[in-house]
Order: structure tokens, then C-alpha cells, then sequence
């Protein structure tokens, strides 16, 4: 069988995703998507694998559930009257069915509120979320060059450049051998103090690729503040693109 793999086993009315990979064990994971997905050597039989999940039952089951709620109430908040967030601020969300069929939807910041612009005939969640993404990203493009400067000549390292893109299991990437940095979008919903940490945290990966006492090291030098900022990032993880 592939290494890539893919079989689907049923939990009562729920589908699990089995791909076989270059795995030591069989793993079990619950997505913020609600979706559930086993990774697992090839070596293992289907029906281990099957009475592996069957044992975790209740867990998946309790796992998924929280994981929707979580889709439903962010879903819940991406309409006309919701909240959202820029910068660690909970601000009010509204949104103006405004653009003609085909425009790309925005939104705009001022007053302490954001105003999201959408097509009349597709204004839910989804165009909503797809709205705030341009915000994201020129918030971040004010925010991000001072503090590449700041930390290429605390490092004494060079970027040679970055990315922005919507990322679902973390809040950035370096690329040791090119330089080049990726952020996430979501970045922008985080306090200044918050993307900072990931700049440096990025950054610092051009002196120390892994993540081993160097490493640490170096950040309590560079970004003293880092874990507390982590622990803020962790409770807001990364989220998915809201469905149509």
C-alpha cells in the first residue's frame, strides 16, 4: 500500500480519515474543523486501527463537539451586529451588502468598529470572513517592516522576504536556507506585542533552526516576553476559512 494512503472507517455516523504514513505509531486527532483523522504505519491492520479509535470513542465524540461549537459560534459572529478582533481589540462588526455581483469583498476599520463590504447576494459568514482578510493583511503591512528592521540588526541576520497567507496550524514559518519568512493572516487579530514575538521567533530560526535550548536562549535575549505571548497566541488558535 502507498505511504499516502487513505481508507475511511466509520465511528456510528462519524468518518475517520486513516492515512497511512512514515509514522512510529498510530495516531489520533480530532481538526478544529470537527473532521477526524488517524495517521498510522502501514504495518498496522485496519481492524487495530478500527478498535484503536472504537476505545477513544467517547473522546472523538467530545472532541468534535467542542470543535464545531467552536466553527458554529464563529460563524455566529462573522454577520451584521457580531464581533471581531484587529490587533487584540474586540471590535463591532457590521456589514454593508454594498458591492456589485463579482467585486471582491473588504472591510475598513475607523471608529473602533469594522464594516465589512459584501455583495447583496452572497453576504454570509463566508464572504464576511473573506472580507476581513485585506484588512489583515494592510494591517500587518503597517505593522511588520519596523519590526523586521529592528530585529535583522538586533540578530545580525538578514530576510530576505515575507509572506503573508491564512495558515490553519500555525502562526508562521522560516525557511533557513533562503531567508524567506511566512505569517499568518490572523497574526493581525493578535496584540502588536503578540506578532512581534513571531517575528522574532521566525528571525531567530536564521541563528538556530531547531527548537533546543539554544533556541530558547536566544529568544529570552532577544524577545524576553515570548512565552506569555505564546500563551496569548494559543488562546486564539489559528482558525479555518469559514465554509460557503
Amino acid at each position: 500500500m502507498p505511504q499516502t494512503a487513505q481508507q475511511t472507517i466509520r465511528l456510528g455516523t462519524i468518518d475517520v480519515t486513516v492515512t497511512r504514513k512514515r509514522v512510529s505509531r498510530v495516531n489520533l486527532r480530532v481538526r478544529r474543523d470537527g473532521s477526524v483523522v488517524v495517521s498510522a504505519p502501514a504495518r498496522v491492520p485496519l481492524a487495530q486501527i478500527r478498535a484503536f479509535v472504537e476505545s477513544r470513542e467517547d473522546w472523538v465524540r467530545s472532541a468534535r463537539s467542542q470543535a464545531l461549537a467552536r466553527q458554529a459560534a464563529r460563524a455566529h459572529s462573522l454577520q451584521d451586529g457580531g464581533t471581531t478582533r484587529l490587533l487584540g481589540r474586540t471590535l463591532a462588526l457590521s456589514v454593508e451588502k454594498d458591492l456589485p455581483s463579482g467585486s471582491a469583498p473588504h472591510a475598513t476599520c475607523a471608529d473602533g468598529a469594522v464594516v465589512a463590504h459584501v455583495g447583496a447576494a452572497d453576504a454570509g459568514p463566508a464572504s464576511v470572513d473573506l472580507a476581513l482578510q485585506p484588512l489583515w493583511r494592510s494591517t500587518l503591512d503597517d505593522l511588520l517592516p519596523p519590526l523586521l528592521e529592528r530585529y535583522e540588526h538586533l540578530m545580525g541576520v538578514r530576510c530576505t522576504g515575507i509572506r503573508l497567507r491564512r495558515m490553519t496550524s500555525r502562526w508562521g514559518s522560516c525557511n533557513v536556507r533562503t531567508g524567506r519568512v511566512t505569517l499568518n493572516l490572523e497574526l493581525a487579530c493578535h496584540p502588536a506585542s503578540s506578532v512581534e514575538s513571531v517575528v522574532a521567533h521566525e528571525l531567530c530560526h536564521l541563528l538556530e533552526p531547531s527548537h533546543n535550548e539554544r533556541f530558547h536562549a536566544l529568544m529570552d535575549g532577544f524577545c524576553p516576553w515570548w512565552r506569555e505571548a505564546r500563551a496569548e497566541l494559543n488562546s486564539l488558535p489559528p482558525t479555518r476559512p469559514v465554509l460557503p
